[in-house]
């Protein structure tokens, strides 16, 4: 499970939290990490999440089709090639094959997909929760 501590300042370049940092890392388990990122970072981290983790997973627990046929989905109707990156997969026979991901995509256009989403769930009734706004600024 990942923690979050918001950074209040930075010291001779070093991150200052609200929670000393020796009791940050004295919660870090054997084989764990501390993982330190801009805000930038943060919200497209917290995004993907949203979009893997609450999107993809509440629309499948809905109507039982499964995450990746909902991926498939959203990124056809939701302006996919428009906002998100380009992958090139190596298939088994040697050849190759592209698909859409959400690795990469910067701040606006993740934020952008993410009001498509929100619209083409309202349009078709479908039950999505939107992130949360500070995701989306």
């Amino acid at each position: 499970m990942s923690k979050t501590y918001q950074n209040m300042s930075k010291e001779d370049g070093a991150p200052r939290f609200k929670k000393p940092m020796g009791d940050i890392l004295a919660e870090v388990k054997p084989g764990g990490a501390i993982k330190i990122v801009d805000p930038l970072e943060y919200h497209t981290d917290q995004q993907r999440k949203w979009y893997k983790g609450i999107c993809l997973r509440g629309l499948s627990d809905w109507n039982g089709e499964t995450k990746d046929e909902w991926d498939l989905r959203l990124k056809d109707e939701c302006n996919g090639i428009e906002l998100l990156k380009k992958e090139t997969i190596l298939l088994p026979n040697r050849e190759t094959c592209e698909r859409l991901t959400i690795k990469g995509v910067g701040k606006r256009n993740l934020t952008a997909y993410i009001e498509n989403i929100l619209s083409y769930a309202i349009t078709n009734n479908l039950p999505v929760t939107p992130p949360d706004p500070d995701l989306r600024k």
